[in-house]
Formats: structure tokens, C-alpha cells, sequence
């Protein structure tokens, strides 16, 4: 077969008939999970492009194979393999992995045919094309497309883009994605060239390397070369049985089954409507191409009036019928008359004739077919058809093809709408996750085959954001597990070629009792120092001893901070004002501690009945064993410079309960054990922020599972909002999990709602109380009240209720918002090392297995 391409230069193509086109690769934007406001505006944009759109233009979308070495590659930019061996590790069976999944994107396109300037230049043009193609047939070498004809066409295409919308996003294609489209289209299911970025340089040769396009044979319903003669018999005489099209060439026999959009819903409204943004709904990958007759609404609007006094001729013709006209009459008349309507309503309005078509493929015909037979299934349901007809798959192959004239048959599929009606079925939309390069975090669900979504946990400072996540779900949803996994992701890849000297560091509070952060800890990459908070403590947490080489001001308000939460001082209160008089006095002299600030309020108490108060409290608590963590001067002050990930195991400390917090009278008669834990809890969690700030060329991550206990105080949420806004400076961030995006931010508190607002990465997983389910919809950025995606996170996510096979094919699936502002659906993927995986899972009977 040959195709009708005869010169490609920049992003215009010319044609054997004598056409030019000019094809742009279009941005497209997640839809399916996005907020109410954005799918409004993405309508508007989509439908303001199609009324500006002129001529016959065509709207592409095709899925292009994902290498698996591209992945690993993007897995292990600017990471020191030889400084990160176990990572390294991981990356080669990520890959022997990978190489097994059908790994996809999704492409967007716009092609137009130029318009001819004039009739001599329409013309010139045919006559061109003829010429070139008798050089051919006399062997001779026709002759090149001029500069100056090429440089014309350039300019014509980009004047015409100049005058579209910018609501949606388009760049010229180049010469080498260009060419990619009919590779793609001939090689589908076979291994296919690799999708170009849009970088490489022009195309050697001034456009004649498009002789290679036509180095293919098309056979409609195969050849049956691969079948015994029984089979091939069976087939013949029945071509219903064979509606599929094999493409050979030198890379092998492709087969694809084509289907064209033959009936459409008689109404329709989002989210319904959208059958295309919905193909990536579906478990395997499918292209489509739109073909457009575009016509002004003034122009169309006389046919509505000859059809409107045809219709109504119809039914004068029942006058005399006591009957009546048939209620289809009355109904075309109304839907005619409400069309031309809308069409008049505009002046820019347009009439939109759409010819759909979809390509399906696998590795055999049966594949293809079968596919294919999905495909019409799925949708008949919404009363969208889509057919097959036979003897005419590789006319619609064509139809799939820029440059190629509109097939016959295709005409005959055509759906008249207007620019708002096709914009409802949401072309380029498709959805896409994560980093360009970064650890592999997980699979992207409902994309039509694997894709896969990298995560680089340090991209939100190089880029001036914050690059702290949030894990929200029920027990069991898998958060923790999520978690941990961006935590392995930052200890693996934080040594980097490009800063010497980098590497990742996580400081972790951990509260179970069978210490599953220290046992995940341990078996991370680097090395690993735990921290036992309690009686039993071996190192000192004493906030003066600490945080005195940083400045007297920062020891003076972590102390104060913590005080105020043991003993209950208000800063303003005579208390408070002696307390931080003594504090000045103490760190005014050498070698500041808790012993001397209980020194320095004892001998002040001779004068002051505020400090004399206080030093009999902190008397008091001195001699509690659960307070020698903060007070025995010879226990050797903690240093967390040296381990890569630090976990705080505080499983001896008691913690108020949430309800307990909610009621100041029930705060006041809290036993001192709950009292003393939480105070110990914000020293740690202020070493821990200071821990992971201290290096700007280290990338550190404070993790803080069940995340109320920091939140519960407003000193708490001072610690975390200064993390949070600071982070980007330092190079840091802030990961926190809970049940309740209340938790992370507390509903009540002006800082609260800023502490979720400044969290970009967002995770939510199965809950099944609506209540929740509402508040972290609400909290990912989509509307809180739409149904589906209540159902979906209430019960589609992870289900419990299925077959223990099943149940571990979908653990950890989640609502995922990346850092660019895209939500989609994700299954986190444990990482393939085998100490994380011995390690990472929380289910109880894990432990026993693992211990």
C-alpha cells in the first residue's frame, strides 16, 4: 500500500493530492477526577477551540508504547548508583518486571489541512503533486518541495494557530513525531518506535525520508498463513468472522480491529457524555480519531429550515388522518426547532458533522476481535454504538492517518452536533500522574494498559513548592503502607550525582507497640538509629541542652513551648513571665539545662511566689522516672547528625485521647503520665524538624503516622506550619497520615486550613464512613457531594470483600493529587526489595510471620 505523503517539513505534510497539512501536538488535561470548576472550564475551552477550528480538521489521541528501560532510566537520573548499590539493584527488577506489563501512554494531535490561498494556488499545488507522482512512475526522482514553499506553509500554520483559544495548550509537531504517528498506526501491538519528546532535530534528507511509510501491505481479515486449511476454509466463508485488518511489514503482521461511532444517544449531559475521555477508562489502550466537517452556523442553518418545512409538510400529510402524525414527527419538529435554535443563538456558533473511529490491537487476531467486541459492549449499555463493517477495516485505518482523505464509508457514520455537543465527549483528556523521573511509586489504574507514576520526592523545593504528602484512610486502606514506600523512596534516591555529598533522611515517630517503624527502618537503605523515649531512655531530650547551639531565642521558645503543654502555664500569666524570666537568666550562662532552670526558679522563689510556684512543680515532675528523659543531666544529650533515617520508638508514652482533648475541663484533670506524654511528643517532634532542616544538602522527611497527637495542641500546629512553609528553603518536608484530613489540619483552626492548603501531594484511600469519605474528597480538591466519586472511595477502592487473590492484585489503590494539581486513581507499588517487603506490611499476622 502506499500512502498519500509525498514531503514532511517542520510540522506541514504534503500530499500526493495536492493538500497540505499542519499537525500540532496538544496538552492534554486530567478530567475524570478533577473539580467541578475545572471540567467546567476545560468544556468551555474545548468547545471555543472546535467554533474556531475551520475546514475539515482532525483530532487524534493515540497510545504509544512505554519502554521499559525509559522508565528505569527516569528511575535512576542524577542518582549515585555506585553510593546507592541496593537501589541500583532495584532498578533491574523493576525492569524484568516492567518488560512483562503493557506498558502505555496517551499522545494528543490536531491536524488541519491548510486552506489554498486561491484558486491559482490550489491549482499550483495539484499540479505539483501530479507531476511528482509521473516522475515516479517514469523511475525519475521528483522534484523537492521548495524552500520558499515551505517557509509560506510554516507561516500559514502558525498565523492560523495565533487565532485559537489558549484555554487549550498546542505546540507544532515535529518532523520525528510526525513520523512516529504512522509508525505507531503500522506497528501497533508489535514493538513500535518510541515516541520522540519534541527535541530532536529536523529530520535528515528535506522530507524524503517518507518513502519508508509505504513499505507495508494491508489484508483485510488477514491472510491466514498462521491457519491449517480447515481454518482458513472456516474463515473465507465467513468474512463476519474475520473483521479485523493485518498490517505486515518488516517488524511483523500487526492486527488491529477498527470500529467506527455509528449512533449516539438522542440527549446527553456529562459526565455521560464523555465516551472519549472514558476510553481511558478501560483495561487495555485505544486510539481514536475524529474527523470533522466544520461549518459555519449561518451556513447550516439554512438546511434546518428546509428540514423544518419538510417536517412539517410531513405532517400535513395526517391531516385528514383522524390519527394523526406519528409522535416521531411531533418530536423531530421540536428537536429541529430546539437545534436551529441553539444555532442561531451564536454567531459564533458552528455545525460540527463528527466521523469517530477506534483501533483496538493485540497479539493475535483473537485478541484484537476480542477487544474489540469489549469495546462495543461497554458502551452499548449508554446507547453509543460502535461498529465494525465488513470489508472496509483498512479504509478506516486510513481514516486514522493525517494526509489521508475522508473514506466513503465513513461519511455514512457521520454525527451532526454542535460545537458544545462534541466538546461534551471530552477529546484530549486523558489522564496522567506523577514526576517525569523519580522512584517508581506506583501504577496508574484506568488508563488503558500500565502506566507507570515516578515520584521525586525532592522535585517540590528545586521548584519552589513544598513537597510534603498527606495519607488519608480507614485502618487496613493501605496508607501506611504508602507511606513507608515514599519513605524507602527518599532514603534510596537521596544520594545524587549532582550534589555532592546529598542523601536522604527520614525522621520517624513511632507509636505501635510492636515498633513496625523501627523494623521498617531498619531494613532501609543506610543506616538507622533508634530512639527510645521513656523510662528506660538512654539519651537526653532536654530542650535546653539541645537546641542551645542553635541560639538562646530558639532554646528559650522550644522550652517554653514544652513547659506550657507539662505544666499547663499560660505565656501571659505571672508564671509565664517568671518562667521566661528564669529561661533568659539560664541561657545567659554556660552550659543551660532543666536541672538549672529548676535551680534558678528555686532561688528566685525567696522573692517571687510565680517562680517559687513553678519550681515546685518542676520538683515534682523531676522526680517522676518517666521524666528523667528531660532532666538527669548525665544522660548524653540525643545527636541525630549521623543515621540516615531516625525513628523515635515512643510506645511507653501515654497520649491523651482525642476526646479527652476536645474539652478543656477534661485537659485539667488529665493523669500526668497523658500529660507528660504529649509534651514529650512536641520535643520530639521538634527534633525531628529541626533534624531534617539542618542540611540544606540533604533532602530529610519528618514522618508523623496517626498525626493527631501533634496537631491535638497549638504548639503542635505552630511546629507543623513552620515545617511545612519552611521546608522548601531547607530542602524538607512534612509526610502525615491519618483517618481524618482534620487531623492533618484541624477544621476549628485558621492554621489548620493552611497546613492543608500548603500539602500538595495528597493520597486517599478506602473509607468507608461517607462522612469521611466527604471530608478528604473535599480535601483532594474535588467536589465532596459527587456520588461516583463517593462510591468510589467508599467501596471502590481496595474492596474488602473479595477473594484474597483479588484482594492482594488491588491493595493499595488510592485517589492520588500530584504535585502539578492532577488527580487520578493509582495502586502504590511496594518496592521490589526483599527486606522492605518482609517488613513494610501492617497486617498483625505479618508481624509473626516476619519476626
Amino acid at each position: 500500500m502506499r500512502l498519500p505523503i509525498r514531503h514532511i517539513a517542520n510540522n506541514v505534510l504534503w500530499t500526493t493530492t495536492g493538500a497540505c497539512w499542519a499537525i500540532w501536538r496538544v496538552a492534554a488535561t486530567n478530567y475524570s477526577h478533577a473539580p467541578s470548576a475545572a471540567k467546567k472550564a476545560r468544556l468551555q475551552a474545548l468547545e471555543s477551540l472546535v467554533k474556531a477550528l475551520i475546514g475539515e480538521p482532525m483530532l487524534l489521541s493515540l497510545c504509544p508504547q512505554v519502554d521499559p528501560v525509559a522508565v528505569v532510566r527516569a528511575m535512576v537520573a542524577d542518582v549515585d548508583l555506585e553510593a546507592s548499590p541496593r537501589y541500583e539493584q532495584l532498578g533491574h527488577t523493576v525492569l524484568d518486571e516492567l518488560e512483562q506489563m503493557e506498558l502505555t501512554g496517551r499522545t494528543d494531535w490536531l491536524a488541519l489541512p491548510l486552506p489554498a490561498l486561491s484558486r491559482r494556488d490550489a491549482m499550483k499545488s495539484m499540479l505539483s503533486a501530479t507531476r511528482a507522482e509521473l516522475d515516479l512512475q517514469l523511475g525519475l526522482l521528483p522534484a523537492a518541495i521548495t524552500t520558499a514553499e515551505i517557509e509560506h506553509r510554516t507561516e500559514q500554520a502558525r498565523r492560523l494557530c495565533t487565532q485559537w483559544p489558549t484555554g487549550v495548550e498546542t505546540r507544532p509537531a515535529t518532523e520525528a513525531e510526525i513520523l512516529w504517528i504512522y509508525g505507531h498506526s503500522t506497528r501497533r501491538g508489535l514493538i513500535e518506535p518510541l515516541l520522540p519528546d519534541g527535541t530532536e532535530p529536523a529530520v535528515r534528507g528535506r522530507g524524503r525520508t517518507v518513502a519508508a511509510l509505504n513499505e507495508m501491505v494491508l489484508a483485510e481479515g488477514g491472510t491466514g498463513a498462521a491457519n491449517s486449511a480447515g481454518d482458513r476454509r472456516a474463515l473465507a466463508s465467513s468474512p463476519f468472522k474475520r473483521r479485523y485488518l493485518q498490517v505486515s511489514s518488516q517488524w511483523g503482521d500487526s492486527h488491529q480491529a477498527l470500529l467506527a461511532l455509528s449512533e449516539m444517544p438522542q440527549a446527553f449531559a456529562l459526565p455521560g457524555a464523555a465516551y472519549l475521555q472514558q476510553l481511558d477508562d478501560l483495561a487495555y489502550p485505544v486510539d481514536w480519531a475524529a474527523r470533522l466537517v466544520v461549518t459555519p452556523g449561518a451556513k447550516a442553518e439554512a438546511k434546518t429550515r428546509r428540514r423544518a418545512r419538510h417536517l412539517r409538510a410531513q405532517a400535513a400529510e395526517y391531516e385528514g388522518d383522524p390519527a394523526g402524525p406519528p409522535a416521531t414527527v411531533a418530536q423531530h419538529v421540536a428537536d429541529n426547532d430546539e437545534y436551529r435554535e441553539r444555532l442561531t443563538a451564536s454567531a459564533r456558533e458552528v455545525e460540527v458533522r463528527a466521523m469517530v473511529t477506534l483501533a483496538v490491537w493485540g497479539a493475535s487476531a483473537d485478541e484484537a476481535q476480542d477487544r474489540a467486541a469489549a469495546l462495543a459492549s461497554d458502551f452499548g449499555a449508554t446507547d453509543y454504538t460502535f461498529s465494525r463493517p465488513v470489508g472496509e477495516q483498512a479504509s478506516l485505518w486510513q481514516a486514522m492517518l493525517p494526509g489521508c482523505r475522508t473514506p466513503r464509508v465513513l461519511l455514512g457514520y457521520a454525527q451532526t452536533l454542535l460545537a458544545r455537543d462534541f466538546a461534551m465527549a471530552m477529546p484530549w483528556c486523558g489522564s496522567q500522574l506523577g514526576d517525569e523521573r523519580g522512584a517508581l511509586f506506583g501504577l496508574q489504574l484506568a488508563s488503558g494498559g500500565a502506566r507507570p507514576v515516578l515520584i521525586d520526592p525532592a522535585r517540590g523545593p528545586r521548584e519552589n513548592t513544598s513537597a510534603s504528602m498527606a495519607f488519608l484512610g480507614e485502618p487496613g486502606a493501605g496508607k501506611s503502607v504508602a507511606m513507608k514506600t515514599a519513605v524507602f523512596n527518599v532514603l534510596a534516591t537521596g544520594r545524587r550525582t549532582d550534589l555532592p555529598g546529598s542523601r536522604g533522611r527520614a525522621v520517624i515517630v513511632d507509636r505501635t507497640k510492636e515498633e513496625e517503624w523501627v523494623r521498617f527502618a531498619t531494613s532501609c537503605p543506610g543506616t538507622t538509629q533508634v530512639i527510645r523515649v521513656g523510662q528506660s531512655a538512654e539519651v537526653s531530650l532536654d530542650p535546653l541542652r539541645i537546641f542551645v547551639t542553635q541560639g538562646p531565642k530558639t532554646a528559650a521558645r522550644f522550652c517554653e513551648s514544652f513547659l506550657t503543654l507539662l505544666l499547663g502555664v499560660r505565656p501571659m500569666d505571672l508564671e509565664g513571665v517568671a518562667l521566661s524570666e528564669a529561661l533568659q537568666a539560664v541561657l545567659e550562662r554556660p552550659a543551660p539545662s532543666m536541672r538549672a532552670l529548676v535551680q534558678e526558679l528555686t532561688a528566685r522563689g525567696g522573692d517571687d511566689v510565680a517562680a517559687h510556684t513553678l519550681a515546685r512543680k518542676l520538683n515534682a515532675v523531676a522526680r517522676k522516672d518517666l521524666a528523667r528523659v528531660v532532666f538527669d543531666e548525665a544522660l548524653p544529650v540525643v545527636d541525630t547528625r549521623r543515621a540516615d533515617s531516625v525513628v523515635f520508638a515512643v510506645n511507653a508514652l501515654q497520649l491523651p485521647k482525642p476526646a479527652e482533648l476536645a474539652s478543656e475541663h477534661r485537659i485539667e484533670r488529665l493523669e500526668f503520665e497523658k500529660v507528660m506524654g504529649r509534651a514529650l511528643m512536641y520535643l520530639v517532634a521538634a527534633v525531628a524538624r529541626e533534624t531534617v532542616m539542618a542540611d540544606p544538602q540533604e533532602f530529610g522527611v519528618a514522618v508523623f503516622d496517626e498525626c493527631w497527637w501533634l496537631t491535638s495542641s497549638d504548639e503542635g500546629l505552630d511546629l507543623l506550619l513552620e515545617l511545612i512553609r519552611d521546608g522548601r528553603k531547607h530542602r524538607a518536608a512534612a509526610y502525615l497520615a491519618s483517618h481524618d484530613p482534620y487531623d492533618i489540619g484541624p477544621a476549628d483552626s485558621e492554621k489548620g486550613a493552611v497546613i492543608r492548603g500548603l500539602i500538595p501531594h495528597r493520597l486517599v484511600f478506602r473509607q468507608t464512613n461517607r462522612d469521611l469519605a466527604q471530608r478528604a474528597l473535599a480535601f483532594l480538591g474535588v467536589d465532596a457531594t459527587d456520588s461516583h466519586l463517593l462510591d468510589l472511595v467508599t467501596t471502590g477502592l481496595s474492596p474488602i470483600d473479595l477473594p484474597e487473590n483479588e484482594k492482594a492484585a488491588r491493595a493499595g489503590e488510592c485517589l492520588y493529587h500530584d504535585l502539578a494539581g492532577r488527580i487520578g486513581l493509582m495502586r502504590v507499588l511496594i518496592p521490589r526489595d526483599e527486606a522492605i517487603a518482609r517488613t513494610i506490611r501492617t497486617t498483625p499476622g505479618d508481624y509473626q510471620a516476619t519476626a
